[in-house]
């Protein structure tokens, strides 16, 4: 992950929790492949400040949250002190062997994932899982149709992560995408929520490329009750 990308997530730390709507939906959505025996050593990657943590539990058997963020790291801390919290990046996971990996709305931002997913594999007990949620191709159409496609995140389809968990030396055991449209109160509120979850863009717009930026989203994607914008959400399980 960029070191741009962790900065904004963690001057985004405090405010995270009140904006990551979309976040919570994803953590909803993941849990429900979560297994029936909730046992064994986990590590969870990109853990923010703890919205999939909360829904691992109960569980038997440590739980490990990290995030490359302190900031994050501190308030998960906060909010759940009875996980074991500490800083690690996705490409460099502790030391083994865990049970359990896994992530929610992270791994979208990472520039190289079968190289994450190698090295998360080398820390696995035998019999271990992946289990991972995160934002695919197509999300965002709307603003980056208004940008020009210039976006922080390197958008990749499903078939393409497919790819990326193979050569990275797993096998896949299930997966799935559904996309979620979802209604904001205004252009504004929307932009906000991305900015306030540290999602921000890599150069910043001036007042008046903003001001633009915000009618013509309204213009073209108002609908009753606000603006829409269109997420991909896509969700696998995988083992060595």
């Amino acid at each position: 992950m960029k070191t741009a990308v962790v900065a904004s997530f963690s001057r985004a730390a405090r405010s995270y929790g009140a904006h990551a709507g979309v976040q919570k939906t994803m953590a909803g959505w993941l849990a429900e492949w979560l297994p029936a025996e909730r046992t064994g050593r986990v590590l969870e990657v990109g853990a923010g400040t703890g919205l999939f943590t909360r829904r691992l539990q109960p569980w038997s058997g440590p739980i490990t949250a990290t995030d490359p963020s302190a900031a994050m790291c501190a308030a998960g801390q906060a909010a759940l002190p009875g996980i074991a919290w500490r800083t690690m990046t996705a490409e460099t996971p502790l030391r083994g062997p865990w049970d359990w990996i896994v992530s929610s709305s992270v791994l979208q931002w990472l520039e190289t994932p079968a190289k994450a997913f190698a090295a998360w594999g080398a820390q696995l007990a035998p019999g271990g899982r992946v289990l991972a949620g995160l934002f695919a191709e197509e999300s965002l159409p709307e603003l980056r149709s208004l940008v020009g496609g210039v976006t922080p995140v390197a958008w990749r389809t499903p078939a393409k992560w497919r790819k990326e968990i193979r050569e990275g030396g797993l096998r896949l055991r299930r997966d799935q995408t559904v996309r979620h449209v979802v209604t904001y109160a205004s252009a504004q509120a929307f932009l906000r929520a991305l900015h306030r979850v540290g999602a921000a863009p890599e150069r910043r717009l001036t007042a008046g490329e903003m001001r633009r930026l915000l009618q013509d989203y309204a213009e073209r994607f108002g609908e009753a009750g606000g603006v829409r914008a269109t997420w991909t959400f896509y969700r696998f399980e995988a083992e060595k």
